[in-house]
């Protein structure tokens, strides 16, 4: 490898300093009231591949903290809900999202607690921008080859969004269960109607894809919508917090983008800072183009929820620059209540405790998902279904 030019390297340099320079004017101390009252989620997902599916292993933790006190409400890892992805297809983007719906309807739970606040580990940026992913693909996929109206399968996409309303209440862990039973039920539904439309296998397999992520898409977004809708109503103050993001709102607006994001370049400006923050107001979402959800409500959230703030803290001088965003009903002395509150819990590095707690309490070991799946292929009597669960090519080739 070629060494760094010494006049390319005094160049970069340069442009970072300079831009570091502006952004320590950004800094502001973090103090004030905190919560009183606060709740703090996180979960967790283990994936097994199959010859024909997946097992998914999903768990979630949440905690309150009132005053001094700290309650553990859900148990992590040690309650784990296990469920098998047939199809197979976008294994793990589907994982990803049903991790999150369970992670929504945890804080639902504790919206409705009574607490002043709710922190989630993650991104609001993430949360809206499933349709423009894997969900806009499979539409696209399944558009390719058949001709439909999207808005002709409302009936569905309204099934599926009150689903979520049926089953929130309770024990998040029950809730997510009864919605992966009734969100197969749609998507078996709606499978019927597209598969007797489709002429050949090629055209059944898409129609399939397209029926389960329709169903498992609107069903997200409807979690999002009812945590959005609960906690603008009842004030409650919404938050995610990111340890590592790939945001380029700063970093863009110095004319560096490509060269760093904003945790880099905020950590290099405020190297020796300590308890400080700095907001960034006015984001806003695009509309997405047609994907596999529900038109209605995906126009419902994207036409209330989609503009929002983002703040970006350091607490402690040995830690690292972090970020918090949150929707704009959230206002902007929430949002210094909240970073005195992650200030008032942080460890010594900066990262508020019951995150880190959250993190550990929720975390699946790897190998859970495998040895469920194991368990299960050795017990099935159906040679149909031994074929499904059979062990995937790299596991038996040793490549796993």
């Amino acid at each position: 490898m070629s060494a760094l030019r010494p006049d390319v390297l005094s160049a970069v340099e340069s442009v970072i300093r300079e831009g570091g320079e502006r952004l320590r004017s950004l800094m502001k101390p973090v103090g004030g009231e905190r919560f009183g009252r606060a709740g703090f989620v996180d979960g967790s997902y283990a994936l097994d591949e199959r010859r024909g599916a997946y097992l998914l292993a999903l768990s979630a933790a949440s905690l309150l903290v009132d005053g001094d006190r700290l309650e553990g409400v859900l148990r992590g890892s040690s309650k784990p809900l296990v469920t098998l992805l047939i199809p197979k297809s976008y294994g793990e983007s589907r994982a990803g999202l049903l991790m999150s719906t369970l992670e929504l309807l945890s804080a639902l739970d504790l919206a409705r607690r009574g607490v002043e606040a709710v922190f989630l580990d993650g991104s609001y940026a993430s949360e809206m921008l499933v349709p423009f992913g894997y969900v806009r693909d499979v539409y696209e996929s399944f558009t390719s080859i058949a001709s439909f109206d999207i808005g002709s399968l409302d009936g569905y996409g309204e099934e599926a969004a009150e689903a979520v309303e049926e089953v929130a209440g309770g024990d998040p862990l029950a809730s997510m269960s009864a919605l992966l039973d009734r969100i197969a039920a749609r998507a078996s539904g709606l499978y019927r109607e597209l598969g007797s439309r489709s002429p050949d296998l090629r055209s059944r397999k898409e129609a399939l894809d397209f029926a389960v992520v329709y169903a498992e898409a609107t069903a997200y977004l409807a979690a999002l919508n009812l945590l959005l809708e609960e906690c603008s109503r009842s004030g409650v103050a919404l938050f995610w917090v990111a340890k590592d993001a790939e945001s380029r709102y700063i970093v863009e607006r110095e004319g560096v983008a490509g060269w760093l994001n904003d945790l880099a370049l905020l950590d290099y400006a405020w190297r020796d800072g300590e308890a400080v923050y700095a907001v960034l107001e006015g984001s806003k979402f695009g509309r997405p183009k047609p994907c596999a959800v529900w038109p209605r409500l995906l126009a419902e959230v994207f036409g209330r929820w989609s503009a929002y703030g983002v703040a970006y803290f350091k607490l402690s001088r040995l830690g690292a620059v972090a970020q918090m965003t949150y929707p704009a009903f959230v206002g902007l002395e929430s949002v210094e209540r909240a970073l005195a509150t992650l200030l008032s819990l942080s460890d010594r590095r900066g990262y508020p405790r019951p995150l880190s707690y959250a993190h550990h309490i929720a975390v699946l070991n790897p190998e859970f998902a495998k040895l469920v799946a194991d368990e299960l292929y050795k017990r099935e009597g159906s040679q149909l279904v031994r074929s499904v669960l059979a062990p995937s090519g790299r596991a038996l080739a040793g490549l796993r």
